[in-house]
Order: structure tokens, then sequence, then C-alpha cells
């Protein structure tokens, strides 16, 4: 079992597809993208996605990926 990572399309299209390019995200999390996930500000002003619920956001995708890969882990290590 894999934690679920949402993703909006839009943030996706503005750079952020690195997210889903990501071997250890596919592997270690399972990627929902959807067309709009009403966050419009949010999306419009920074890169983001959820993570079991929890909004991660980064100034860039490269700061986002490293801090879904630590959410990811985080979540790995409560399952144990």
């Amino acid at each position: 079992m894999n934690p679920l990572i949402e993703c909006c399309e839009q943030n996706l299209s503005k750079g952020n597809f690195a997210l889903s390019d990501d071997a250890y995200i596919q592997e270690n999390g399972d990627l929902v993208t959807y067309s709009c996930m009403n966050e419009c500000v949010l999306c419009a002003q920074t890169f983001y996605a959820l993570v079991e619920g929890e909004r991660i956001t980064g100034e860039t995708p490269e700061e986002l990926i490293v801090k879904v890969k630590a959410a990811i882990n985080c979540w790995q290590n409560e399952m144990l």
C-alpha cells in the first residue's frame, strides 16, 4: 500500500510535471491527478500536492519533489 498523492493538472502543466515523472514517487506513491482541485489561488501562487490529505507546497518543482519524498518517507515510517 502506498500513500495517496493528489495533484491538479493545471499545477502540473505550469512546470510541476516533474513530480509525475519522478521514479521514486511513481514507485512509492499512488499519484492521482484531477482537472481542478478548487485551490486556484494556491495553484496560481506556488507548486503544491496533497499527500494523504496534507497540503505540501514548494517554491519550485524541485523543492516540492523533495518535500513530497519526505512526506512519503514519514508516511512509510508511520505504517511500520
